[in-house]
């Protein structure tokens, strides 16, 4: 279907509303209320523009709630278009607290950006400001500052529509509206997070983020979630080079949409582990500090001086770490392994498959043979030398069971974070998955790319580095 847009004919899908037609074409209309993977209500009104169709007169309609016609002729930077919106802004701004200077949303709130480009700076009412619940909390991942709220009805939506579990209503009538749980009670579920990113203002705020940093100073990079094999579309956001503060989701039509689920959402406090050392290497008095070429000199002599070696790669390996390692494991003529945890109780029908193993299907594909954590314990009791690599193959297997192999087994570890386990000869510190490149493989098959969003701590290296200086290592031997 063709319509025409502030003087340009474009194409349109006649299935969406007229503000996906405008926004599909690169023509900006305001929205609060609306949100594409949800049901629009039209209570915001900030969507008006002008539109003329065949021989009416030109009339100011919401976008959002209006379907495209053949020949529909819209403007969306009429007077009439913007004095609405500048009227529908003064009625949003009534009650709203002049608190942008400790909101979390500052920096990213669109009730910030409209207010500015309509040029709405003046109230003509004098009636003071309605009181309402200030950091009400939600239960132990959400705050409600219902002063701020706009009742736009994205959470509503979100929890009725996307979860099918409602949990968020419109209490109240008329000025005396505002958003409320039912029977007070604390939201549940593995998907709370996501009406933080619906909510278009500072109403709805992360208890873990709440003033923790400015967004203007968070470096953000899009990157892949590793908590399960579904790969979700992920911004990771970093604070100056520092910690990672925040984990959202990045549009991806075939695989998460809009969502991701509080699981993924919250790994970005175990993307900040603490106690990275380079390299560690056994000495007369336990682990010792070393540097990284005299680890791997340790690690590829007792390659030479010992047969039967097992190899055992984490989950978290990407596509490209795992090529190598298949080239180490020919090398040392061992069977490629990967560590293959049982699904969690998180599996819904949602997003999360309950397998953690976010590069499962990619590691398959390449040829390592999945290996439970028990089956991995149990070949690690008989074996001479043994290296496992990989992030969060310590977690996996699980620190006490590798504390009680037997000391005459030579352990190599390549990890983020290690441990001082009598068997563990050498330990390798590598780079974290916001810290690397790659790419990991979904459950359907899909392609997510991971890629660095803050650099490794001094001297700890890149997974593909290593593994390259170990095969140097076989190869000047053979």
């Amino acid at each position: 279907m063709k319509i025409t847009v502030n003087g340009r004919e474009v194409e349109v899908d006649p299935s969406k509303p007229l503000i996906a037609a405008c926004h599909d074409n690169e023509v900006d209309v305001p929205n609060y209320c609306y949100h594409p993977g949800l049901t629009p209500v039209g209570s915001c009104r900030i969507c008006q523009v002008e539109v003329q169709e065949g021989e009416r007169p030109p009339r100011v309609v919401a976008a959002c709630r209006t379907p495209v016609s053949e020949g529909m002729i819209v403007d969306t930077n009429s007077e009439a278009a913007h004095e609405t919106r500048r009227e529908c802004l003064e009625f949003l701004l009534k009650d709203h607290p002049l608190d942008c200077p400790i909101c979390d949303k500052a920096g990213e709130c669109t009730l910030q950006d409209y207010t500015y480009a309509e040029g709405q700076s003046s109230g003509q009412s004098s009636e003071p400001r309605q009181n309402f619940e200030k950091r009400k909390s939600l239960g132990d991942k959400i705050v409600l500052d219902q002063e701020r709220c706009i009742l736009c009805s994205r959470c509503v939506r979100f929890f009725e529509e996307v979860t099918e579990k409602p949990q968020l209503t419109v209490a109240g009538l008329g000025s005396r509206s505002r958003i409320e749980t039912f029977g007070d009670r604390d939201l549940t579920g593995n998907y709370q997070g996501n009406i933080t990113d619906l909510c278009p203002v500072g109403a709805l705020t992360l208890k873990n983020f709440r003033f923790k940093a400015r967004v203007w100073n968070l470096v953000k990079k899009g990157s892949t979630c590793g908590e399960c094999s579904r790969g979700c579309s992920v911004s990771v956001e970093v604070l100056r080079q520092g910690e990672v503060k925040r984990i959202r989701p990045r549009y991806n039509e075939q695989v998460n949409r809009w969502w991701i689920c509080d699981t993924g959402r919250f790994s970005s406090d175990r993307a900040n582990p603490e106690g990275r050392v380079p390299a560690l290497l056994r000495g007369y008095s336990g682990l010792e500090a070393c540097e990284v070429e005299d680890a791997l000199d340790s690690v590829t002599s007792a390659y030479r001086a010992h047969d039967g070696h097992l190899l055992v790669v984490s989950p978290w390996v990407t596509v490209e770490e795992g090529e190598a390692l298949l080239e180490l494991a020919a090398s040392l003529k061992t069977e490629p392994i990967f560590l293959s945890p049982t699904p969690s109780e998180l599996k819904d029908d949602l997003l999360h498959t309950g397998d953690p193993c976010p590069n499962r299907r990619g590691l398959m594909d390449l040829g390592f043979i999945p290996k439970s954590p028990e089956e991995v314990r149990e070949l690690l009791s008989t074996a001479e030398t043994a290296t496992l690599f990989g992030e969060r193959i310590v977690e996996l297997i699980g620190p006490e069971p590798l504390d009680e192999l037997p000391t005459s087994l030579r352990l190599f570890l390549f990890d983020v974070s290690g441990i001082d386990a009598p068997a563990i000869a050498v330990h390798c510190g590598i780079a974290s998955w916001v810290e690397r490149g790659g790419t990991w493989v979904n459950i359907d098959g899909h392609v997510g790319r991971i890629q660095a969003t803050r650099p490794a701590p001094a001297g700890v290296r890149q997974p593909l580095s290593l593994i390259e200086g170990l095969l140097a290592a076989q190869e000047a031997v053979q």
